[in-house]
């Protein structure tokens, strides 16, 4: 076999600023040493990896995992060394056994992938464990920011006035702040750069059952960091993210067209939405084609529970994609918080349904968060991204899908920034939707007490076809919580505490 040293595509994107990385993770409360398993080993180094971090061991690991399936199963064990490697696919009945002082690294060399680094395709019983790590280079596969991160809180806030522009200019606003720091794989700053076309995962579970991941710490991802997309019965648990917080699209956990998912016990820290569920219309990679709608579908009973998440995206977010129906999902007794850099946290609690999904039964419950400049955000609109399948579906799902039976209990928020919005839309004809029952109780949120800048407009944006945020509305009348086209929202217990120089409202209903 011939050792060939890994090369970067991209060499000089690799630099790490102070605050990408959030240095305070308590590792050793979520990973600890696991024993191997007593059962069939499958060495990668018997196959000729070779533990240097820089040699590339793509074609030995998959020798071994090949092996574990033509026998059966068994642990294919990642021991004694940081091992470079491009996409790795994981079959049945096979444990991905990475020791605590091993890791398995990704290749800077963008040709060594096909859709994703570490792929679980259509495998039952599966597993990736050990305590170890896996190492996704993410800054290798984006370009360097605009603006290094921000160590200091904001001296005003203001907001754009809409959402006119992806990157939120003006400059002085919060989400100019925030974006000007991201690290994109696209030219977004107009230097003439190419795409980088990007491994879309760093691990994804496709189409598996009564599978899962533990006891592993995934680090510097290069795009969506753990994927769990059209599975049934899944288990993520005692899971690590420690990705850059400015590397674009890294989300931490995503579950997608997936039923029966329980992900507890796991410290998300990232640059995109920590936890997330989403239900998209079928999408196409290269080497696996999902595209086909009938592999696709709803995402349902879906449980996530002792988590915490450092995010400047969304903590916990339904959406955006959501074409179809959601239900059945519970968050509860999660922190969320970003302690060291600013502005906060875009969203605490996100709930959208933007492309016709009914989203329903929704459970959010015991949830503190500090430094989060919106605590809840709960929107509707007709986005409708993937379009229609056909005639009669159109005539479905038009004016949007729907949000109702949704319950939060027991919010505690602390350094908050900007309003909590609650809204459905009308179009220029009075045309629209409105969000269904929603129950808040025992809401508590404590601002920053800092200057704001509030320019309000005479009419508010209403979102109707918008990538769904809080920041893109503009200034709303209400400090705490503006409700719109949402009468059946129920509030009780709640308590909002401005910074000095308000002048708002606590509660607009409109």
């Amino acid at each position: 076999m011939v050792k060939t040293k890994d090369k970067a595509t991209f060499p000089d994107n690799g630099v790490i600023y102070e605050g990408d990385y959030y240095r305070g993770i308590p590792f050793f409360d979520y990973l600890h040493k696991q024993e191997i398993p007593d059962e069939k080993i499958y060495d990668i180094r018997d196959f000729g990896a070779v533990g240097d971090g820089v040699t590339l061991c793509t074609e030995a690991i998959n020798d071994a995992l090949e092996a574990a399936r033509e026998n059966g199963g068994g642990t294919v064990l990642i021991d004694g060394g940081l091992y470079c490697s491009g996409t790795l696919r994981i079959y049945s009945r096979t444990k991905l056994f990475i020791t605590t002082s091993s890791a398995l690294v990704a290749s800077k060399d963008l040709s060594q992938y096909t859709d994703a680094f570490v792929i679980m395709d259509n495998a039952d019983n599966s597993m990736i464990c050990g305590g170890g790590r896996i190492i996704g280079n993410g800054e290798y596969f984006v370009y360097p920011p605009l603006k290094k991160p921000r160590l200091e809180p904001l001296d005003k806030i203001k907001l754009p006035p809409v959402l006119y522009d992806p990157m939120g200019y003006p400059v002085d606003t919060i989400r100019y702040e925030i974006r000007s720091r991201i690290r994109y794989a696209e030219d977004r700053y107009g230097y003439g750069l190419p795409k980088i076309q990007r491994p879309m995962y760093m691990v994804w579970l496709h189409n598996c059952n009564h599978s899962g991941v533990s006891n592993i710490c995934l680090e510097g991802a290069m795009d969506w960091n753990l994927c769990v997309d059209g599975c049934d019965n899944i288990e993520i648990k005692d899971v690590v993210i420690n990705g850059n917080r400015h590397v674009a699209n890294t989300d931490g956990i995503d579950v997608m067209g997936s039923s029966n998912v329980d992900v507890r016990h796991c410290f998300v820290s990232c640059a995109d939405d920590g936890l997330v569920v989403k239900a998209p219309r079928g999408h196409e990679h290269d080497g696996i084609n999902v595209s086909d709608d009938s592999k696709m579908g709803g995402t349902h009973h879906v449980h996530f529970e002792d988590c915490v998440v450092l995010t400047v995206a969304n903590s916990f977010k339904i959406g955006t994609e959501t074409f179809y129906d959601i239900s059945d999902i519970s968050v509860e007794n999660c922190h969320f918080m970003l302690p060291d850099i600013y502005p906060g946290t875009c969203s605490g609690i996100a709930i959208e349904s933007s492309d016709g999904s009914n989203v329903s039964n929704v459970r959010v419950k015991n949830i503190t968060m500090d430094n989060v400049s919106c605590p809840l955000f709960v929107c509707l609109n007709k986005r409708n991204k993937f379009g229609y399948v056909d005639e009669q579906d159109k005539e479905k799902r038009y004016f949007g899908g729907s949000i109702e039976e949704v319950t939060i209990e027991n919010v505690k928020a602390v350094n908050a920034e900007v309003p909590s919005i609650i809204t459905g839309y009308r179009m220029e004809d009075d045309k629209g939707k409105d969000l269904g029952k929603i129950d808040i109780k025992s809401f508590s949120v404590e601002y920053r007490d800092d200057i704001e800048e509030i320019n309000l407009l005479s009419s508010i944006h209403e979102s109707v076809t918008d990538y769904p945020e809080n920041n893109s509305f503009g200034d709303v009348p209400a400090y705490g919580i503006f409700i719109r086209h949402a009468p059946y929202v129920t509030l009780e217990d709640i308590n909002i505490v401005p910074r000095s120089m308000n002048t708002r409202e606590c509660i607009v209903k409109c």
